[in-house]
């Protein structure tokens, strides 16, 4: 009960008319966990968001979504009615429905491998699979062999990434504490967990550094951050000095797409932690950065990276809206440093930041 409890706790309203991508920038899209709909935005590194034209409905007691990495697609997957639905991201950034995938289970993350064919849902309040999914030119997803099951009842509330080679999926199984290492086959389908490695409390929404050779997993309830040094073959070994102290309840964090710093936004605590990343992978904590300093109880719940690597996004709960979701914008210093962007503060119609609610898609 306290994992479940822990998962769904929260973490200016913008008016604009639709607006064309700039061809510089890039778009944003948040959903909520406990409202339907996806809100998309327009962006760049300056300049206000403007609101992207429509908004589907896929429905709610929605975790995640994840994007192709050539920016072509947006997969989301409700939980209300277990499915995997695909979205086409216009040039504007308009979203328009595909066909579905109906899931054995409730999903809880979406990953997709570097190749965009291969997809891997996460599904499992009952009982814990990894489902492969291949994804058509079209986007449209069929399954792509048996799903492969890793653990019990409530093990399935996991979150998972794949490595820059597309080798090895990795996904943090909650209750016991356990980062799990699959070999990705060459069909796309994956193989049973050949390795358990131990994390702390209430393992979440690992992530891997952008040259593959360290990997992360949130300990939401211990507060903290588990490193491993990656092996050749996929295989982990914790890097001394892990875990690492971050505020109460971390959650979806983001590299630079260098790997010289982390950031981990704080479900339960008002602001964000910061850290640099050594080459040996040891992490070295920076300043502290408030979320929305004007508006206490706000805190940030999930982070994407701009593709310049000069600003981070974070999308928060507002409880003093009943949860609506704000999203804001920080700077990046040379140092590492988050500088809060005081004049971005959009609020996006949705609501509950939790879960991975939140996708950068680079414009096309």
């Amino acid at each position: 009960m306290l994992a479940l409890a822990a998962t769904v706790l929260p973490g200016f309203t913008a008016t604009a008319t639709p607006a064309a991508a700039d061809s510089s920038g890039y778009h944003i899209y948040a959903h909520g966990f406990l409202s339907n709909g996806i809100a998309g935005f327009n962006a760049s590194d300056t300049g206000q968001p403007t609101p992207v034209a429509g908004k589907p409905m896929p429905g709610a007691l929605n975790w995640p979504q994840t994007p192709t990495p050539d920016g072509r697609f947006l997969f989301v997957a409700p939980g209300s009615n277990p499915q995997l639905i695909p979205h086409a991201i216009g040039p504007d950034g308009e979203l328009t429905a595909g066909t579905p995938l109906a899931m054995p289970d409730v999903p809880v993350d979406i990953i997709i491998s570097p190749n965009n064919r291969d997809a891997f849902v996460v599904v499992g309040l009952q009982n814990a699979q990894v489902v492969p999914v291949r994804i058509g030119a079209d986007g449209t997803p069929t399954l792509n062999g048996s799903p492969v099951p890793f653990g019990q009842s409530l093990d399935g509330v996991a979150s998972g990434t794949i490595s820059p080679d597309g080798k090895q999926l990795y996904v943090a199984s909650l209750l016991p504490q356990q980062l799990l290492v699959f070999d990705v086959n060459a069909d796309g389908s994956v193989s049973q967990a050949k390795q358990r490695a131990s994390t702390g409390v209430n393992p979440i929404y690992p992530r891997i550094t952008p040259d593959g050779r360290h990997v992360y997993v949130i300990d939401e309830v211990m507060g903290s951050v588990t490193g491993f040094r990656r092996a050749a073959d996929g295989t982990l070994t914790e890097i001394e000095g892990s875990p690492w102290p971050t505020g109460f309840l971390p959650h979806v964090p983001s590299f630079t797409p260098d790997g010289s710093f982390l950031y981990v936004p704080n479900m339960g605590s008002g602001h964000i932690s910061s850290f640099a990343v050594a080459p040996n992978g040891v992490l070295t904590p920076l300043p502290d950065v408030a979320f929305a300093p004007e508006k206490p109880g706000t805190f940030a719940e999930s982070t994407v990276m701009s593709p310049s690597g000069e600003v981070l996004w974070a999308l928060g709960t507002d409880p003093a809206r009943g949860g609506e979701e704000i999203l804001r914008r920080f700077t990046i210093g040379a140092d590492g440093v988050l500088d809060l962007d005081e004049s971005v503060g959009v609020y996006t119609g949705t609501y509950f930041a939790n879960g991975r609610t939140m996708s950068l898609v680079p414009g096309r």
